[in-house]
């Protein structure tokens, strides 16, 4: 498929058929109130746009037939409406929502008699075609078909059904249905006009599904159409397992994109009783209840994704909690990952197009993670979609409306940005509708008990480990060392300290379980008996701290990349440089 026709875009398609010179169109309300008419049908009436909208069909067309067609719900599809003397070929039908009528369309198939006749003859050559296609559809010899007219009186049968009855066709055509297939329904169709959608129907031992419909023309029952949608139910029964193999497969999909984007915290995780925590929580648990735009700030290792998550679940939405790490994605990236694209956007698109992030939140939560390293042009977008709800994709004109909470995150000072330019002020004001301000571990030592206690019980089923106490001269220890990396920090010193533990079969945690605090974790980086400049000072520090944090993640390189604050790659990198693969 080529590019142009990838693009291919059916809302600028729409708007060039209503402004079509040689078709009109008038579209009205269930009371029959103008709400819509093109050019074309404004200059056929000899009025300007403001003569008719917001008027009653009447007042404009007073022998208008669409009060009649809202009144009775059906279609017009071919009638000849004069207007000012000129005479043209017009279908009306209603607008229906929910089985209800909300409206009516009228439209011209050609703007006069002249396009009709060319019409008839192009019919009339295609006619031959016509016929010969439809023969060969209901000559399927997977699909047995027969029609009656009004008095059932079989017109058509096909040759499957005429072969498994075991007769010719002159056998058949011409006799009543009931003479040829004594228990058919086909004359009941033809009594009350009822569609028979799916029923099982034996022919000669051979049971099969048959569709019975009735032939309406002026609104009146003119014949009924039998038809098979299998021949026989072996097939009926493959489509069966082949639609049921679907449904797995789908249900497995949907439960990959629930898993994918869940979010597993509660505010029952939130663990503390330090004054400025506990309000922050309990303002969060009531934020939880609308759908305000949250600012979440605090340092790294706070928790502001945890508390985003647990905003999400007691809010009770249905949707998805979607994470977007602002600045882990680069800048040309960022705008696809965030509002998709369509097919054919640009070179290496998925064909199909794919969904942003916005788009997968639906009904959910999308949490934008550090925010304040967001460009400066991508923080216009966000302001706009914030303050319009609406997306559009890359590549595309269609705008899509998002029913999504945004919560958003920034270990970074956003008002001094702001200050600097590097953070536009009136996104900074759209997002600050509610701030929540997570306080660093630092300010909140007297939870240090309650941490320990909570992340210890976690990690020992993580790791199946049987640490369960701790020592009070360790815990006095954490107590008064200043965790810059916060709760994060802690929690990866705890595993780390569970895990000596477990090597010497101890179930306590002592002062020597936590050797980087007691400044045994790392020899020195520089030998005092040797001579070495400071970039091969540097390098082995760097070394060092990167075999550490491996060993403390359990070579789980994501989770060494995110806590040494590198990006993946840069990790890998740095791994070969140093020798660490092996």
């Amino acid at each position: 498929m080529s590019k142009s026709v990838d693009s291919f875009n059916l809302y600028k398609v729409s708007e060039a058929i209503l402004a079509n010179p040689l078709m009109a169109c008038i579209v009205v309300d269930e009371h029959g109130i103008i709400r819509f008419i093109n050019q074309a049908y404004l200059e056929w009436l000899h009025k300007d746009k403001d003569e008719v909208m917001g008027k009653h069909i009447l007042e404009v067309t007073p022998h208008s037939k669409l009060p009649e067609v809202l009144r009775s719900g059906k279609s017009d599809l071919v009638d000849l409406w004069s207007v000012n003397d000129r005479e043209t070929i017009i279908t009306r039908y209603p607008l229906l929502k929910d089985e209800q009528v909300i409206g009516a369309v009228g439209q011209t198939i050609f703007l006069d008699k002249a396009g009709a006749k060319i019409l008839m003859k192009k019919l009339q050559t295609m006619e031959k075609e016509y016929e010969t296609v439809s023969e060969v559809l209901v000559q399927s010899p997977y699909l047995i078909y027969v029609i009656v007219d009004k008095a059932g009186i079989i017109t058509f049968m096909n040759q499957t059904y005429l072969h498994l009855l075991g007769m010719k066709k002159e056998d058949v055509v011409g006799k009543h249905i009931l003479e040829i297939t004594p228990h058919s329904k086909l004359p009941e169709v033809l009594r009350t006009g009822d569609i028979h959608k799916i029923d099982i129907w034996t022919v000669n031992g051979r049971d099969t599904i048959i569709t019975r419909t009735p032939i309406i023309k002026d609104g009146e029952i003119t014949g009924a159409v039998g038809r098979s949608l299998f021949l026989d139910m072996s097939q009926a029964k493959m489509l069966i397992n082949k639609l049921q193999e679907t449904a797995k497969e789908l249900n497995y999909y949907r439960e990959e994109f629930r898993q994918l984007y869940q979010a597993r915290w509660q505010f029952d995780d939130l663990i503390g009783v330090n004054p400025e925590f506990t309000m922050v929580k309990a303002m969060a648990q009531q934020l939880a209840h609308t759908r305000s735009t949250i600012l979440i700030t605090g340092e790294s290792g706070t928790g502001k994704e945890l508390l985003a998550q647990s905003i999400h679940n007691q809010g009770g939405q249905e949707g998805p909690f979607v994470r977007v790490n602002c600045a882990a994605l680069p800048e040309n990236l960022l705008e696809s990952e965030l509002f998709g694209y369509e097919e054919g956007a640009f070179t290496g698109a998925k064909k199909g197009g794919k969904p942003g992030k916005f788009e997968l939140a639906k009904g959910g939560t999308i949490f934008l993670d550090e925010i304040g390293d967001m460009p400066i042009g991508m923080q216009t977008k966000i302001l706009s979609v914030l303050q319009e709800r609406v997306i559009e994709r890359v590549g595309g004109t269609t705008p899509i409306a998002i029913k999504v909470r945004v919560i958003a995150a920034s270990n970074r000072d956003l008002e001094k940005m702001v200050a600097q330019q590097e953070f536009r002020e009136d996104l900074y004001y759209r997002l600050n509708v509610v701030r929540l301000h997570i306080p660093p571990l630092r300010e909140r030592m007297e939870d240090i008990p309650l941490l320990v206690s909570y992340l210890m019980a976690g990690i020992n089923t993580h790791l199946n480990a049987n640490v369960t106490h701790i020592s009070n001269e360790a815990l006095h220890m954490l107590q008064n060392y200043n965790w810059p990396g916060n709760v994060r920090e802690l929690q990866n010193l705890l595993e780390r300290a569970i895990n000596l533990a477990s090597l010497k079969q101890a179930t306590r945690l002592g002062v020597q379980h936590f050797p980087s605090l007691t400044g045994e974790a790392l020899p020195p980086a520089v030998n005092e008996n040797e001579h070495s400049t400071l970039n091969d000072s540097v390098q082995r520090l760097e070394k060092e701290l990167i075999e550490q944090m491996l060993k403390s993640t359990n070579y789980n390189k994501s989770q060494t990349a995110k806590e040494l604050g590198l990006n993946k790659s840069v990790l890998y990198s740095k791994m070969r440089k140093y020798g660490l693969f092996n």
